[in-house]
């Protein structure tokens, strides 16, 4: 997603990330590094029968996560994730969901310090092309002259 320095990077350049599959191997580690075992996300006989889910997701954070690394950011340019606007879970993630990334720019903000904020659209989607997450995303993105 950032691949260039800040000067280099131009709004309504877009990016789509390669996939990953969301096993039972990653909701389970998620739950016990997090501590969180809500059982909509462990509990397969408590949440089976749910009237709105119909059955277990993976967390919310979780999908974040992953989506966060399948993205591709050069550690030369890009300093820092810099904050998330808007986010929004659209769809649940299943075990056995295949996931990608989407992202355009919609915003550069430069800063006095040699980077700027680079804003993109950032969605999630399953293998069905279901938006599964939304959100604004904000990185910290150096100018090659800063970089020097």
């Amino acid at each position: 997603m950032i691949t260039e320095y800040f000067d280099r990077i131009k709004v309504g350049d877009t990016h789509v990330s390669r996939a990953r599959t969301i096993t039972e191997t990653d909701i389970v580690q998620f739950a016990m590094f997090t501590g969180d075992w809500h059982p909509a996300h462990t509990d397969a006989e408590y949440f089976g029968a749910d009237p709105v889910f119909g059955g277990r997701v993976a967390h919310g954070a979780l999908s974040l996560s992953v989506a966060l690394g399948l993205v591709t950011f050069w550690p030369e340019a890009m300093k820092a994730f810099y904050g998330i606007d808007r986010l929004r879970f659209v769809t649940p993630v299943r075990v056995g969901d295949t996931i990608h990334v989407e992202t355009e720019v919609t915003e550069l903000t430069p800063r006095d310090d040699g980077r700027g904020v680079v804003t993109s659209a950032f969605r999630i989607l399953n293998q069905r092309g279901e938006t599964v997450l939304a959100a604004s995303l904000k990185t910290l993105v150096v100018t090659e002259e800063a970089a020097r």
